[in-house]
């Protein structure tokens, strides 16, 4: 009998450790989502909802959805920009991130291979893609021994926004689109 009382306890300990660390992270987690909750609930550019441990942002100013799991959550920082807003950092298990201001979701754009990614802001947003759309439909227009390279500087920072927005969660196939139909309203207009 004092045997099997001896293997019970020294196992107790473990399961006890493995029961705490789980609890630990369920804290994080809820923790976490009050984060993100209460600070959508003030934030005026967004609609939410959630569906269990999934949430969906949507941002008024473009419609674009971002969804993530919030069990993907590490961590949720309050910081302060410049100016004295606040937003949150959200950053994901595996490296990524987002920042939430009151109006759009950031994040940082991915980086090409052969792109000086210094061309463009650390962190942008979707909204950034309209811009460089007319940008790209602008230096058609133009007709200069520069416009190839100013197009490709501008096809590839489209391009690193556009996987950026993808790596996060938003749903970018609208905007693959505006970049084919771009290229193929230039082509038929070179025709």
């Amino acid at each position: 009998m004092e045997a099997i009382l001896k293997k019970t306890n020294t196992h107790a300990p473990g399961k006890q450790h493995h029961d705490t660390a789980y609890e630990a992270s369920q804290v994080q987690s809820n923790h976490a989502v009050n984060e993100i909750v209460n600070f959508l609930d003030c934030a005026t550019g967004f609609d939410y909802k959630l569906i269990g441990t999934d949430v969906q942002i949507s941002q008024k100013e473009d419609a674009k959805v971002i969804s993530f799991n919030l069990e993907n959550v590490e961590k949720v920082l309050s910081r302060q920009d410049f100016d004295g807003s606040v937003f949150l950092q959200v950053n994901f298990y595996g490296g990524l991130k987002v920042l939430v201001t009151k109006f759009l979701v950031g994040f940082k754009p991915t980086e090409l291979v052969g792109f000086d990614s210094q061309k463009i802001p650390k962190v942008v947003t979707t909204v950034d893609l309209k811009s460089v759309v007319k940008a790209i439909e602008d230096t058609y227009e133009e007709d200069n021994y520069q416009t190839d390279v100013e197009l490709e500087v501008l096809t590839k920072v489209y391009h690193s926004i556009l996987l950026g927005a993808e790596a996060v969660g938003f749903d970018m196939m609208t905007e693959r689109s505006w970049y084919l139909r771009s290229m193929l309203n230039r082509k038929a207009a070179t025709a």
